[in-house]
């Protein structure tokens, strides 16, 4: 009986472990920041963001806040589907697509090693272009194309900043 007894606390003890361990891949990482980001959950994003990325997600959050009830359900239905992975030493990318937009690849996603962790570094630049990052800061940025796709809105579907631009 101890022996049984034993057996299952060990065998518990092991899968707890197992379950409690982040992940680790930079595959791993982008689906899961990926999924909070599209279903608009920031604070689980953070979890997997360098302090930048954390940053554009306290903007992101605030202007998510005012979203009705609805369009937040909706937004958690949002999957997610890697493409591919281009993996180096400390960076990598990863290409991907949405439910809500099966047959069109989303901008690359980037991530960075840190302390021996993967991160996604997601920054005002993605938005803006890298060489628009001092237009953005006088307010005459243009979208670069190179941003993840923007979460659904009420009554829009999920668009990446240059097409939401082609648009007006």
């Amino acid at each position: 009986m101890k022996k049984n007894i034993l057996s299952y606390i060990i065998v518990f003890v092991a899968f707890a472990a197992l379950a409690s361990c982040s992940k680790t891949a930079p595959k791993d990482v982008a689906r899961e920041w990926l999924t909070d980001f599209y279903h608009l959950d920031y604070d689980a994003a953070k979890k997997y963001s360098t302090e930048d990325t954390k940053n554009m997600l306290n903007v992101l959050e605030g202007f998510t806040n005012a979203l009705p009830d609805s369009t937040r359900q909706r937004a958690k239905s949002a999957t997610i589907n890697i493409k591919s992975l281009k993996e180096d030493a400390n960076t990598a990318t990863v290409t991907f697509t949405t439910s809500e937009e099966p047959n069109k690849e989303q901008p690359p996603l980037k991530l960075v090693k840190q302390d021996n962790k993967w991160l996604v570094q997601f920054t005002k630049a993605d938005f803006t272009g890298a060489e628009n990052a001092d237009a953005a800061a006088t307010g005459g940025a243009t979208i670069s194309q190179d941003a993840p796709a923007a979460p659904a809105t009420a009554d829009a579907p999920m668009t990446t900043p240059d097409t939401a631009a082609q648009k007006q």
